[in-house]
């Protein structure tokens, strides 16, 4: 991540954007991530959410509704009520798109009462697009599926970029993932890859088992490329196995699902893979 981030100041200081606001010195970090002439992530959370303001936690409640989209659904929306309250941005990915350049921020935030209406029981997770240097977003939306969300690895396709996002808690001993893979068209968040359910147990020597997802590329005529998404399951994974004894040895096997551009529609299409049968491996060990 830290290629990304100088990418990022690297990208400010190229078009000479600075940072003037008044009061600016006294925002506390997060907030105050350079987002252009006109301001910082501050700024540009209230262009979301017009009359917002800090609390003496340094969190941003709001002081009506919103309603935000969801990736992936037509009609659904996620409820943000009135004094729902959003911590400081995490870290900016710049991402690339159709020859322009975008920076996509994350909040994580907490509803004073739960809902079945988006996020995850009180948590939401707000994901932002904004033109480079820019505090008008061309795009919100909530993302929240589990406990805990963050932005995770670009990857790189080439002219254009993908990122990650990932939702994920504990329980017991096991860990569980759900990754999906977005990019942007014309400034808008679109999935590539969803839900992709990954899961680790660390308990019981032999029984124990680790899960990782990895992304690479192929090139595919004049078109973007394919994606191939492999989840590695390795089966008593050595940092799980110390003192089961020496009988007991890690082995691995992979899975793979591909994602391919259709011209026709605009987007990428799952074209399927092993992860079916990945999913029925995890639903007997969950």
């Amino acid at each position: 991540m830290k290629t990304w981030r100088a990418l990022f100041i690297i990208g400010l200081l190229a078009t000479g954007l600075t940072v003037a606001i008044a009061g600016d010195s006294e925002l506390p970090a997060g907030w105050k991530t350079p987002m252009g002439p006109k301001g910082t992530a501050y700024e540009a959370a209230r262009r979301i959410f017009p009359g917002a303001s800090l609390d003496k936690q340094d969190k941003l409640v709001l002081d009506k509704d919103k309603l935000l989209r969801m990736p992936g659904t037509s009609r659904q929306r996620a409820e943000l009520p009135e004094d729902t309250a959003l911590d400081s941005p995490w870290f900016p990915l710049i991402i690339r798109s159709q020859g322009k350049t975008f920076t996509v921020l994350h909040w994580e935030g907490q509803r004073p009462e739960g809902s079945a209406q988006g996020g995850w029981d009180e948590g939401v997770a707000v994901v932002a697009v904004f033109p480079l240097g820019s505090i008008e977003p061309t795009d919100v939306a909530e993302v929240k599926q589990d406990r805990d969300t963050a932005l995770g690895e670009v990857i790189n396709l080439g002219e254009e970029d993908a990122f990650v996002v990932r939702n994920t808690h504990g329980n017991s001993g096991q860990f569980y993932t759900l990754t999906d893979l977005f990019h942007l068209r014309d400034g808008r968040l679109r999935r590539i890859a969803t839900g992709i359910f990954t899961l680790t147990a660390n308990c019981c020597c032999a029984k124990a088992f680790s899960e990782s997802l990895s992304w690479r590329t192929e090139p595919d005529g004049a078109n973007p490329p394919k994606i191939i998404a492999t989840v590695t399951l390795t089966h008593a994974p050595k940092e799980f196995i110390d003192g089961c004894g020496s009988k007991i040895k890690p082995r691995t096997e992979t899975f793979e699902n591909r994602y391919r551009w259709d011209a026709a529609s605009g987007q990428y299409r799952d074209e399927g893979g092993s992860f079916d049968r990945l999913g029925k491996w995890n639903e007997r060990n969950l």
